[in-house]
């Protein structure tokens, strides 16, 4: 590996208590890579080659796959669709789950509680993102 390049790393994790976990590939990312389209293919294989070998069968659990912040999860999850996977995603710290109204006659008021000092408490995502932080063209 060569520092300050960007891979996609697939592990697989134990259950239980543990912090063992056995990578199962590394793909350096080309600039200007697909990132989902890249990362898919090594948890396509191994989703597939765990079912091939009975480790997972129908009626079992979904297999979870825990994607990095950075990572599309809405996108990966549609090309993963037709296995049995669950996926899950970190969200990047500057993510904004949703855009503010937009301005007319008929928006409603700031709530209350929104109004004010901004919260202490440190999240991953903000409902009411900082002035200026989503610019409209």
């Amino acid at each position: 590996m060569v520092p300050g390049w960007p891979y996609s790393i697939v592990a697989a994790l134990e259950t239980g208590r543990t912090s063992w976990t056995a990578v199962q590939d590394a793909v350096r990312l080309e600039p200007g890579a697909d990132v989902a389209a890249v990362t898919t293919v090594p948890i396509r294989e191994v989703v597939e080659q765990l079912v091939e070998a009975g480790q997972w069968k129908p009626g079992d659990p979904h297999v979870l796959v825990v994607l990095n912040a950075g990572y599309d999860a809405p996108r990966s999850a549609h090309l993963l669709a037709d296995l049995p996977v669950e996926v899950l995603g970190r969200l990047r710290s500057d993510r904004v789950m949703r855009r503010p109204a937009p301005r007319n006659e008929f928006a409603l008021a700031t709530p209350h509680w929104a109004a004010g000092h901004p919260s202490t408490v440190a999240s991953s995502f903000s409902a009411f993102p900082p002035p200026g932080a989503l610019s409209r063209p």
